[in-house]
């Protein structure tokens, strides 16, 4: 039995040709439109060779007019569009009507930023005009762009496990950098003391213990004794050094050290607080 095919449904065939013929017209417009592009970048160059010789030979009102019609034409490029707008900002100013050339430099600066004149072979005058121009655009840009304000991280507050482990280093940590930096010296310094006078006192207290008459061991236990009593008092010094830091970690205690800058901002000042 043969199946014969609803005559709505296409040929494989039909098919082919109906895309040969879609890709045909696609072909055909794109070559059109290529052609009338090209036509029209031609007369453009044309219009812009006009305007040149106009504006190079001393017709300052016809180079304005023939730049004008020039920016009424559909389709124009970025760089034509800049050249247009120069010419006739050129133009412009040879007629003396320099704030209306500084408009046209501004719209030429909003198409493109990095558009500059060279001052070695540009007119003095142009370049007054020009410059005037390029500050109104900045100024333009400025208000139309507000710098971007960046987060600035607080330093960080409050105690934390610093407190413990030496004096000074949680205030460091919390930004008093001052109190914090004496407190370190303070606590460098006393621990020092009493790791040396510690170490010093056992040596004396070895040489008091070997000694070999009454005399010889008075005069070493006055040694002893003095290192003894230097450990004692380095110790109690860390220990109260230590003490104070872990409060001021958690209670900011005076004197406040860090500087601040005096209300006319002239310098700074060493502020005493008690918080409450």
């Amino acid at each position: 039995m043969t199946l014969i095919p609803p005559a709505h449904i296409m040929s494989v065939h039909q098919i082919r040709r109906a895309t040969l013929r879609v890709m045909v017209i696609l072909g055909w417009m794109l070559v059109v439109h290529a052609s009338v592009r090209a036509q029209e970048v031609a007369e453009a160059d044309s219009l812009l060779a006009s305007v040149q010789t106009l504006y190079e030979n001393g017709a300052f009102v016809s180079a304005e007019l023939e730049a004008r019609r020039l920016l009424d034409q559909e389709g124009l490029s970025d760089s034509a569009h800049i050249l247009a707008e120069q010419y006739i900002a050129f133009s412009l100013i040879a007629q003396g009507k320099n704030p209306a050339a500084v408009e046209y430099f501004v719209s030429i600066l909003r198409v493109d930023s990095t558009y500059s004149l060279d001052p070695l072979l540009t007119s003095p005058k142009i370049m007054t005009v020009y410059e005037q121009g390029k500050r109104r655009f900045t100024r333009e840009r400025a208000v139309a762009s507000p710098p971007v304000l960046v987060p600035v991280e607080p330093p960080p507050s409050g105690p934390s496990f610093r407190l413990l482990l030496f004096p000074g280093w949680d205030q460091v940590h919390q930004g008093r950098t001052t109190k914090g930096t004496l407190l370190l010296s303070a606590g460098a310094l006393s621990l020092g003391s009493f790791v040396t006078f510690d170490v010093l006192r056992r040596s004396a207290r070895e040489d008091y213990l070997s000694a070999a008459s009454p005399e010889e061991a008075t005069a070493r236990y006055d040694d002893y004794d003095r290192y003894y009593k230097a450990e004692y008092y380095s110790a109690a010094a860390f220990v109260a050094v230590y003490l104070y830091s872990a409060f001021d970690a958690f209670f900011d205690l005076p004197p406040r050290l860090d500087a601040a800058r005096t209300p006319d901002g002239s310098g700074v000042q060493i502020s005493l607080a008690v918080p409450f």
